[in-house]
């Protein structure tokens, strides 16, 4: 084989890694509600709330942009996100086509809207346990 196809095989992937990459996304801040993805996906009836025995059968949530776009949060739990059932949310993060690696998750307490999930603060408690 020709040199030149030897560094093209070589390049390639290496391009198709870095651009895939959370540096080559677009941060932005959504506004919507957390939802069950299967019946986002379905359309079929989701939960009211994250007591609803509908939560229960749930694999993941994704986040239901005002727009009608959806966003599958990649770094959250399940845990953090079924809390934030049936909420409205800002959530900031890197986007990557439906996939969201999010910053800040801010919900509306107190008459205002307050981080309820921060991933700095994540990671600051995982190197820095008390």
């Amino acid at each position: 084989m020709d040199r030149r196809v030897y560094v093209l095989l070589l390049v390639l992937p290496l391009l198709a890694v870095f651009t895939a990459s959370p540096a080559f996304s677009e941060t932005m801040t959504v506004t919507g509600t957390i939802k069950g993805a299967a019946c986002v996906i379905n359309g079929t009836a989701c939960a009211d709330s994250a007591v609803d025995p509908k939560v229960s059968l749930e694999r993941d949530f994704v986040l239901v942009a005002d727009n009608g776009e959806t966003y599958f949060l990649s770094n959250m739990n399940r845990g953090a996100k079924q809390k934030l059932v049936n909420k409205e949310v800002e959530v900031a993060g890197s986007v990557n086509d439906k996939s969201m690696f999010v910053h800040n998750v801010d919900t509306m307490m107190m008459g205002g809207m307050m981080s309820v999930w921060n991933w700095d603060q994540r990671v600051r408690n995982l190197r820095h346990p008390r």
